[in-house]
């Protein structure tokens, strides 16, 4: 993307859009690095310095903890636009998570002390980076309180409407992931999800294709979910904060 591109596509970010801000977003771009990537190329990776922040500009990661067995627990989904990286680097801590592309993505990759300026210069904008932050951390509360209090069923339910929004708009969605896969990211055993993609096959919810389980009947799948639920699929909110 050329820099002029850059800042059109970063300006669709709320948090970069107040037109007071154009001349600072510019400099922030021309401060930082664009990245592309494949889908699941790395991004980041657990214990590596946290110095900068990612914009995500176009695309979709997911966050997740890995075991050393391999084990992937997923806790967020981002689509663009998207920001993520800044709670290790406002904190000064290495990263706790690692981040990947689940399709093609652009990041603008900005280090710490641009950002900082950016804000100082653009209190609006520090205000809407403080929401976003609070939605995650409610998103994040809700998870806890899913994983100790609401049955298997729901929280599968859940998180198959999660890996949901990540289909591109008017497709029927398709879950790349095994039986274990979703077992490991619900905190549940293989058996009780296989019980519950069982039945969901049988109602006609869920089709086994080779590559994972295509959702055909959304609403039917919604029956079993949280009607409350926060979804872990999130990108910046578009939520009018000012008058």
């Amino acid at each position: 993307m050329t820099e002029a591109e850059l800042v059109t596509r970063l300006r669709e970010n709320p948090i970069f859009a107040d037109a007071k801000s154009a001349g600072a977003v510019r400099a922030l771009v021309v401060a930082s690095r664009a990245q592309s990537y494949a889908a699941n190329d790395l991004v980041l990776e657990e214990g590596q310095d946290a110095r900068h922040v990612w914009l995500l500009l176009e695309g979709a990661v997911r966050v997740y903890h890995a075991s050393e067995s391999g084990e992937e627990v997923v806790i967020k989904l981002f689509r663009a636009p998207a920001v993520f990286g800044e709670a290790e680097s406002f904190a000064g801590i290495p990263f706790v998570e690692n981040v990947r592309a689940t399709e093609a993505s652009t990041a603008l990759v900005v280090p710490l002390d641009t950002l900082v300026s950016y804000l100082e210069q653009t209190p609006r904008a520090a205000i809407l980076l403080l929401a976003d932050v609070a939605q995650r951390l409610a998103i994040a509360a809700y998870d806890e309180k899913s994983l100790a209090f609401h049955p298997i069923t729901m929280r599968l339910a859940n998180h198959l409407l999660d890996l949901s929004d990540l289909a591109p708009a008017g497709t029927v969605p398709l879950i790349r992931a095994s039986q274990e896969h979703l077992a490991t990211s619900i905190g549940a055993t293989r058996r009780s999800v296989a019980k519950d993609i069982g039945a969901w096959q049988d109602e006609g919810i869920l089709v086994r294709e080779t590559n994972g389980y295509r959702i055909v009947d959304l609403p039917g799948l919604r029956r079993y979910a949280d009607g409350a639920r926060l979804a872990l699929t999130h990108r910046v909110s578009t939520r009018k904060l000012f008058g």
